[in-house]
């Protein structure tokens, strides 16, 4: 029996990027709103992140870069952005100036997101209330719709319920090794979690048990690689990520290419997974040291010799002047040396227009390695997020097997998932954009019963 029960207009479970984003809308048009955090703060990964609001500049984009996302969702969040910039500016928080070439092709700015979530949750607990610690949360229904939710705060057990319904938002499954192995397969249990340590797939557990689908790309998700042997934590989430890996050339413990790298690091990167023991290695010459490894990977990114830091906190890292020395070095990881001389001979004559077999596409920018010293780390693969999740419609309601709503259960961000594949097309985004989305929904839902 619970000790205390309430009653809101909507309830959200979880306060990382999309949570905070939909009860701060929910807030703004009157409502009364429960949010439940099971970490200490609010925040979730996003407050982890260098506060990077970006995605496709337009549909034709979108589609080269994401052919097999969801194609209304995928839509909904380029159509959503300046809004969601927008809302972030009525914060007070500050914006940056938008570049246009994220990624080589996308449309970004820097946000100050801890302001911005200081901010919002502060107005969310003038509307109601902003739990921290909170655990133990169930649905509760009425026949097949979705009425409210159970939950233990503070040692006692308390229901609570919601005219217009629960939007889930917890951030993903990416920190539960049995869900990550069931979806992702390939050891994926083993791979080390680049974000917040608390989503775990309670939205996805929460949605599944109140009927909804799962959506598509589940075995698909975001994150980039790190320097190995290290352990990854919030220090080097940011400090070590290898964007400069689009430029140079991945090979794994057979001395082959596996995937196209221009294609990008977070492409490497799931492509990884699938690769012997979970491990590769990034070569580049001094050219891309230079004018890439050293550069700041995005208008107020960080610029910093990874190499050198890597190799500081005790990476698999070598630098040679020759590629033999190189070679003989990475064998030494357990890397196929004769098989890396094959693949690095390949590449070279490829890119000088030989027609000759390789392993992987020759990527459009080629980086033969012309330039001494030549640098290598040995690299893991990460996740972040997964792209799967629960399957919603545009108006982020979560959807039975059938395609039907179930009725007062809405899902955003990480959660909801079937926008994105193989490639990535942003993030806090999908947060912002489908947390005011749900919000409207539910509470529309509202005038509608009444």
């Amino acid at each position: 029996m619970s000790d205390e029960v309430r009653t809101y207009d909507l309830i959200v479970v979880g306060a990382g990027a999309a949570g905070l984003a939909t009860a701060h809308r929910a807030a703004d048009l009157g409502a009364r709103v429960l949010v439940l955090e099971k970490a200490d703060t609010p925040g979730g990964s996003a407050a982890l992140s260098a506060g990077i609001l970006w995605t496709a500049p337009d549909l034709d984009v979108l589609r080269r870069i994401q052919p097999d996302g969801d194609p209304e969702l995928g839509s909904l969040v380029v159509k959503g952005y300046e809004q969601a910039v927008d809302d972030v500016r009525a914060s007070g928080a500050s914006v940056s100036d938008e570049w246009r070439d994220h990624l080589e092709w996308g449309r970004a700015c820097k946000i100050d997101i801890a302001r911005l979530f200081e901010v919002w949750a502060r107005e969310i607990a003038d509307s109601g209330d902003l739990l921290t610690n909170v655990s133990r949360v169930e649905l509760r229904t009425e026949g097949d719709a979705v009425m409210g939710v159970r939950f233990r705060h503070r040692g006692e057990c308390v229901e609570a319920y919601a005219r217009g319904g629960v939007v889930l938002a917890t951030g993903g499954f990416q920190g539960d090794p049995e869900l990550r192995q069931s979806f992702i397969g390939f050891g994926a249990d083993d791979i080390a979690v680049r974000s917040n340590p608390h989503s775990v797939g309670d939205g996805f557990r929460l949605g599944r048990s109140a009927g909804g689908a799962a959506s598509r790309h589940l075995s698909a998700f975001y994150g980039h690689t790190l320097p190995s042997p290290l352990t990854v934590d919030a220090r080097v989430f940011l400090r070590l990520t290898l964007y400069c890996s689009a430029y140079g050339i991945i090979v794994n413990r057979q001395g082959r290419r596996f995937t196209d790298e221009s294609l990008g690091d977070e492409v490497s990167n799931q492509l990884l997974v699938r690769q012997p023991g979970h491990r590769a290695v990034l070569i580049w010459d001094d050219e891309v040291q230079r004018k890439r490894a050293l550069a700041v990977p995005y208008p107020s990114g960080m610029a910093l010799d990874r190499h050198a830091e890597a190799t500081e906190l005790g990476a698999r890292t070598a630098a040679a002047d020759s590629i033999e020395g190189l070679i003989g070095t990475v064998a030494g990881w357990g890397v196929d040396g004769a098989g890396l001389r094959r693949t690095l001979e390949a590449y070279r004559r490829a890119s000088e227009g030989a027609d000759v077999p390789l392993d992987a596409p020759l990527p459009l920018r080629p980086s033969p390695l012309a330039t001494p010293p030549f640098r290598a780390v040995e690299i893991q693969p990460c996740i972040t997020i997964p792209f799967g999740g629960l399957r919603v419609d545009g108006d982020s309601r979560v959807l039975d097997r059938s395609g039907q709503a179930v009725p007062g259960l809405f899902a955003a961000g990480a959660d909801a998932g079937g926008a994105q594949d193989l490639r990535y097309v942003g993030g806090i985004v999908f947060g912002f954009v489908f947390g005011r989305r749900a919000a409207e929904s539910a509470l529309s839902s509202i005038a509608t019963r009444a």
